[in-house]
């Protein structure tokens, strides 16, 4: 039976010399990889070094930072032009452990008319044992990041293109969201391991207490994003998920319990705090797209 030939795509943003390790996780099992480039601080020696090390690499260079979703829609829209059915969309910051053992597990589904996204387990670490054989069980889940999806791009255009006004935090969610609009699944699969870092952990003393707890926390752009976004997808999809996106329930996790977290536990305290109500002003005035604090 003739294997499915799988595209891939990472969006890059001033990364350091250890990302070559992470893409080499992966692209030597894939047809082609395109590497979308949002630097503003371009590391051409990791470029040459990918470039001299494989021979299935497309590299495009936005010279700015267009945001994740431009970049993905990049890369998805020259993955359809290629004649591929399936891309696969990473962070640069991701690495995988047993990629070979997804591709198998894509390779066991009968039926994939329905399934817009696959995911894998991003919560790897050294402690877990890896299956000797994949282990292709999945589960249906509501989202998925979008760092180490296998995208169904027969649904690509019937779902709709990644939302380039949310510029990078919640497009993943987005996707997601209008993928179960139209009654398509999302599968994760619990035995396929990527390592992935996501936002920063510190050791942070609660004020009361004088208690040192870790606490993984975003700067003040990524806080600004998050509540502009969170509030968008509130507002345009709550009627049709109002258990994930009530609006009182994500004004109340925004505002009371973020809000709480940053005045007990956070650096830069002030910084977030104006990061999260101009996020709410810009969401009130419609404003989308880049935003630089």
């Amino acid at each position: 039976m003739q294997k499915t030939k799988v595209a891939a795509c990472v969006v890059l943003y001033n990364p350091e010399d250890d990302v070559f390790e992470n893409i080499a996780s992966y692209i030597e099992n894939v047809a082609l990889l395109f590497i979308v480039d949002n630097s503003t601080s371009h590391n051409k020696q990791l470029i040459k070094k990918l470039q001299n090390s494989f021979a299935n690499i497309e590299y495009i260079n936005n010279n700015d930072n267009l945001g994740i979703a431009t970049a993905l829609n990049i890369g998805c829209n020259k993955a359809l032009e290629e004649g591929y059915e399936w891309i696969l969309t990473m962070d640069q910051d991701s690495k995988f452990i047993n990629f070979t053992d997804y591709l198998a597990c894509l390779e066991s589904l009968k039926n994939t008319q329905n399934i817009a996204i696959l995911s894998a387990n991003t919560n790897y670490n050294e402690e877990m044992a890896l299956p000797a054989q994949p282990i292709c069980n999945y589960e249906e889940k509501f989202s998925a990041i979008t760092s180490a999806n296998l995208l169904n791009l027969k649904l690509f255009e019937k779902i709709g293109k990644f939302e380039d006004k949310l510029f990078i935090d919640l497009v993943d969610y987005d996707y997601c969201i209008k993928a179960q609009l139209h009654n398509f699944k999302v599968l994760y699969f619990p035995n396929i391991f990527v390592k992935h870092a996501l936002g920063t952990v510190f050791l942070r003393k609660n004020l009361f207490t004088k208690k040192m707890r870790a606490k993984r926390e975003h700067n003040p752009q990524r806080t600004y994003y998050f509540a502009r976004n969170y509030l968008y997808l509130s507002k345009k999809f709550g009627k049709d998920f109002p258990k994930e996106l009530n609006i009182l329930k994500i004004i109340n996790i925004l505002f009371v319990h973020e809000v709480t977290k940053i005045l007990l536990y956070e650096d830069q305290k002030l910084a977030k705090l104006h990061a999260k109500f101009l996020g709410l002003f810009h969401f009130l005035t419609n404003k989308y797209g880049k935003h630089t604090l």
